[in-house]
């Protein structure tokens, strides 16, 4: 086994002294270069996959986590501005289970979980604060979960229990958020976050919640509601509906002119307003048969008038048949009441918000373009799209003027001043790498023609030509180098070590120059030929 090796190493060592120096260089770059590569590939190959392991953290919460992982030796990297922190994936529970043994994040202690720290000593009033801070920290930690908000504070007034009091006060709550960058509360966001934090309290109604951000914006207020800040529904409604109407136009205008040639302004008066309203219709149908009838009948027979009632006077005295001259008399009264079977209809209409009270619509039309165009025919097609009603009290106008295009061609302008510098910067970068590939190209040709170059000196070596004289000359040289004379010991041994050393030289020389060398021996015969 060792001598194989032994064999093979020699091989490949003699191999490579027959190399020449160029292909050395670039047999040892490649080499670096393979050994560079596979050194990143598995790096990257070896790399654990990252995954959060706190998110949303607030400062002191993620500096204490992180003094926990550098004590255990634990590598880590922060992200998001330092409120996420993420650790390899098949350490996440783990680490999580540590730090919650620790009490990291701190946030965790907060909330309902501060009640089960109460003892049996705990008085009423540190069971009302206690319970106020949990309540408090519960909707911090849910508001902290809603999208854009990365801090949330919660401040809830809870009034104190009295007996023999009529009037007793509200609760009110105040909520402060800290927004992401960019981020802003919509109206119905906001009133999520009132309705939320009402909701979570006992008689606390969403007028009594007052809303604000860190930058002072006061987003909820009471007795003013949502407030601009947030956005208000009808702005927002309106800008809908403008936008959408103005595309419609903008879109014939632009087919008919050409782009940037006409401008469309649409203003909408939206109707928010709900409005229900209820009505009821009664119907008989001929020839139904009744539900119910019932028929009177009343009969009078006797002496006298009968007394059918009256106005108080001398006929409904006492002794009015009397005082009447006598008589008999008959009185017959019938009456018949029938209830009808009457079909009802009840209809409840209830009006959506967002109709239209006017519209007014604005068009300013380039006259380098359109001033012969007639006007007509562009209002009729702009009040079409936008659905204009003249009886409603829309109106339009359509003027026609010069635009300014100073802005438009400036930034034309720097556009295909842009445009032209990417083009040289892209055509610097191809030259940049062409020029690098040709220069390795031309270095990989210049040593692949000196090792062909080599061969073929080598291939075209003529044999030498030796005359009678020379042949003759060497064979004396021979017998007289086999002559055995008596000769020193320690000279023989020096001028074999010397002899040793110049054929050493000689033989490296010839490995690592054998042009010069073989150009020396061609001078060598040329002289002696001579």
């Amino acid at each position: 086994m060792n001598e194989a090796l032994t064999g093979t190493l020699e091989r490949a060592r003699s191999t490579f002294a027959t190399v020449s120096l160029g292909q050395k260089v670039v047999i040892g770059l490649l080499f670096a270069g393979l050994l560079l590569g596979g050194f990143f590939f598995f790096k990257w190959i070896t790399a654990p996959t990252q995954a959060p392991l706190f998110s949303n953290l607030a400062s002191s919460d993620a500096s204490a986590i992180v003094d926990e992982l550098n004590a255990e030796g634990v590598s880590y990297v922060l992200t998001d501005g330092g409120q996420t922190i993420m650790v390899a994936k098949d350490a996440v529970y783990d680490l999580r289970l540590q730090m919650s043994g620790k009490g990291l994040p701190a946030g965790a202690g907060t909330g309902y979980a501060l009640l089960d720290e109460q003892g049996i000593t705990t008085s009423e009033f540190q069971q009302q604060i206690t319970y106020k801070r949990a309540l408090e920290g519960e909707l911090s930690r849910t508001l902290k979960s809603l999208d854009g908000v990365n801090e949330a504070i919660v401040s809830v007034a809870l009034p104190e229990d009295e007996v023999f009091v009529r009037d007793k006060a509200k609760p009110t709550a105040s909520v402060l958020l800290g927004l992401a960058a960019g981020t802003q509360l919509t109206s119905q966001q906001v009133q999520a976050v009132t309705n939320l934090v009402s909701s979570s309290v006992v008689d606390l109604s969403p007028e009594q919640v007052t809303v604000t951000d860190t930058s002072g914006q006061v987003l909820s207020s009471p007795g003013s509601g949502i407030t601009a800040a947030a956005g208000d529904a009808r702005s927002q409604i309106e800008l809908e509906t403008q936008a959408r109407l103005a595309t419609n136009a903008q879109q014939i205008l632009d087919r008919v002119l050409g782009p940037n040639r006409a401008v469309v302004s649409v203003r909408a008066d939206v109707d928010l307003s709900q409005r229900d309203t209820t009505s009821k219709t009664y119907t008989y149908e001929e020839g139904t048969p009744p539900v119910s009838e019932s028929t009177t009948t009343e009969n009078y027979t006797g002496a006298g008038g009968p007394m059918v009632g009256g106005v108080l006077g001398p006929e409904n005295m006492p002794d009015a048949n009397a005082n009447a001259g006598g008589g008999d008399s008959n009185y017959t009264k019938e009456s018949n009441t029938s209830n009808n079977a009457v079909n009802e209809t009840t209809t409840v209409e209830e009006g959506a918000p967002g109709g239209l009270n006017r519209l007014t619509v604005s068009v300013v039309m380039d006259e380098a373009v359109a001033g012969n165009l007639p006007q007509g025919q562009i209002s009729a097609l702009v009040s079409n799209a936008v659905g204009l009603d003249p009886a409603r009290g829309d109106d339009i106008t359509v003027a026609t003027m010069p635009f300014d295009t100073t802005a438009a061609d400036e930034a034309a302008a720097a556009m295909e001043a842009a445009r032209e510098a990417e083009s040289a910067e892209q055509m610097w970068s191809m030259i940049r790498t062409g020029g690098i590939a040709a220069g390795i190209a031309l270095v990989v040709l210049v040593v692949w023609l000196r090792s062909r170059r080599g061969g073929d000196v080598e291939e075209d070596y003529e044999p030498l030509e030796l005359t009678d004289d020379m042949l003759a000359e060497l064979d004396r040289i021979r017998i007289a180098s086999t002559r055995e004379e008596p000769i020193d010991n320690a000279a023989a041994e020096l001028e074999a070590a010397e002899r040793q050393k110049v054929r050493g030289e000689i033989s490296t020389m010839v490995s690592e120059r054998p042009d010069e060398v073989a150009a020396m021996l061609r001078g060598w015969l040329t002289e002696n030929k001579s």
